[in-house]
């Protein structure tokens, strides 16, 4: 636009309605919001230039396409964007995302969080999900010191197949007995050291051979390993040499040497339950997502909608 396109596009400002001002302002708010989106999501490329694909710092700004900028690879010659291979891929309604973490970290259900977003329940489904990819993948890398170990069960749920795999049960049942063994329920172990950093992973058994698949890289040599005294601790940490405080609870030993104990993993797997109650059910498939959400609610201090904004800025599966 030429300067006295421009010009005249100003003095015709004068001319609107109070209604078409209002939708003036309506539209140029949206636009600016918009503006900050990208100039947000594209910040991270500004400042640690990354290929996606090959992971090449070597790129070039490579033009523009919906008024975000594309950059070309010197290296294996893809063109990318800085949403490419993050959450954000291929997503609209940019103005609405910060609103829509902030429902997320107030725990919304996803009807009134639609609502509140003015999206259709399908897109809040499928936002919910993909903003979950990342905190499902941030677990303790490497747990050490004290660490404590311990199981908690949610009960296994088809919710959403259309073909279910067991008879469905009647709404409001109960869920057979819990325990280690029983099929109506999802094991997920949970190991936290004292630094609170948490590993979580779903179990199909409570076996040494899958407690060794599941933390020997994530365990230090020199760590002091507390737990129940089930004998899949008991032999997994003879195999991997760790120092083993076993706590009897069923004949009331729940600490040694005041020092070792399973409260600080036991407190954390109370949060998390009662954290789940909002959800009414979640389906086992999804589950991981969901302990990730509740992890990073847990762990990140005075978390809100822009720190939420920047976690999804990052590459999945990196």
């Amino acid at each position: 636009m030429t300067p006295v396109e421009f010009g005249k596009l100003i003095s015709g400002l004068a001319h609107l309605t109070d209604k078409q001002r209002l939708e003036l302002q309506r539209l140029l708010s949206e636009s600016s919001l918009d503006f900050e989106m990208i100039k947000g999501i594209e910040s991270r490329l500004v400042d640690s230039p990354e290929c996606p694909h090959c992971h090449s710092h070597v790129i070039n700004r490579h033009g523009k396409k919906g008024g975000v900028q594309r950059y070309r690879c010197k290296n294996c010659l893809k063109t990318f964007m800085a949403t490419t291979n993050t959450p954000f891929a291929r997503l609209h309604y940019k103005d609405k995302w910060l609103k829509y973490f902030k429902g997320m970290l107030s725990g919304k259900a996803l009807r009134p969080l639609a609502k509140m977003c003015g999206i259709n329940l399908e897109t809040a489904f499928r936002w919910r999900h993909r903003f979950l990819q990342i905190p499902a993948q941030q677990k303790g890398i490497l747990l050490e010191g004290i660490i404590e170990a311990d199981e908690v069960f949610f009960p296994q749920s088809e919710k959403g197949n259309k073909h279910l795999k067991r008879k469905a049960r009647k709404r409001g049942k109960l869920v057979g007995k819990r325990g280690r063994k029983s099929e109506d329920w999802v094991t997920v172990l949970t190991a936290r050291d004292r630094g609170a950093n948490v590993f979580e992973s779903l179990l199909s058994e409570v076996s040494a051979k899958e407690l060794s698949k599941q933390l020997s890289t994530k365990v230090g040599k020199d760590s002091v390993f507390c737990s129940d005294g089930f004998k899949s601790y008991i032999r997994f940490t003879r195999e991997h040499d760790l120092i083993h405080k076993r706590l009897n609870l069923s004949d009331g030993i729940r600490v040694i040497d005041k020092v070792f104990h399973i409260q600080n993993v036991n407190a954390y797997h109370s949060r998390l339950k009662e954290w789940m109650i909002r959800f009414h059910g979640v389906a086992t498939k999804y589950l991981e997502n969901y302990l990730g959400w509740f992890r990073m609610i847990d762990a990140t201090e005075n978390l809100n909608e822009i720190k939420l904004f920047r976690v999804q800025q990052h590459l999945i599966g990196t």
